[in-house]
């Protein structure tokens, strides 16, 4: 049995952007993957609404995936594999970050996994870093005080900032031997809201993910 940690934010939590609800567990990502990888599998999903690398969010408690993270991984052991997904909401206007910037978030969270001791036999458990798919153009005419988050503030870009990520992931996976896949070439983001997958989005993504974790796991 592989154990897969799948650490993420609201699109790993399975938020129906066009409902403001949560999706079915059956049509998030993660229980596709799991039903795609059939039962040698043991996908555990750990999601968060708001979820960042390791930034504070100023108004909301519990956000940030480096405190919360050595939790999962003693909680989960022995881990296979850490798949991890983050960096949307390190994008909001209010923390001004530039790509590099939560790309180096990144970096803390995968030297984490890698010192943890969560794999078997106290080995470092494989990682598998997603970009998430950019932020799309327009929310910035929404009305949820959440989507003026990511609104273009004084200069600063969320959306241009979501849109270079793919690149400083790919980078950082590189260099710490982790595997990648960009999430913007298998799912698409609903136009209600510009971040959150649509069913067909979680669909796609599944299968990409099901497909590489595979790889990784076979190799």
């Amino acid at each position: 049995m592989k154990n897969i940690l799948c650490f993420g934010d609201s699109n790993t939590w399975g938020y129906d952007g066009s409902l403001g609800e949560r999706f079915p567990y059956e049509q998030r990502w993660t229980s596709l993957v799991q039903k795609s990888l059939g039962p040698g599998y043991n996908i555990i999903p750990e999601g968060l609404n708001g979820r960042t690398t390791v930034y504070d969010e100023p108004y909301k408690l519990y956000k940030r995936g480096f405190d919360f993270l050595p939790v999962c991984l003693q909680t989960h052991v022995p881990l296979d594999l850490v798949v991890l997904m983050l960096g949307t909401n390190d994008s909001k206007s209010f923390f001004r970050n530039t790509a590099f910037a939560i790309s180096r978030g990144m970096r803390s969270l995968i030297e984490m996994i890698q010192a943890s001791g969560s794999g078997s036999g106290g080995k470092q458990p494989a990682i598998l870093l997603i970009s998430p798919v950019p932020v799309i153009a327009g929310i910035q005419e929404k009305a949820s005080f959440d989507l003026r988050e990511f609104a273009n503030l004084d200069g600063h870009d969320p959306i241009a900032v979501s849109e270079g990520l793919a690149a400083e992931y790919e980078r950082k996976a590189a260099e710490y031997g982790c595997g990648f896949l960009d999430a913007a070439g298998h799912a698409d983001v609903c136009s209600e809201d510009g971040i959150h997958l649509t069913a067909g989005g979680h669909r796609g993504l599944a299968e990409a993910a099901a497909v590489k974790i595979r790889e990784m796991m076979e190799e």
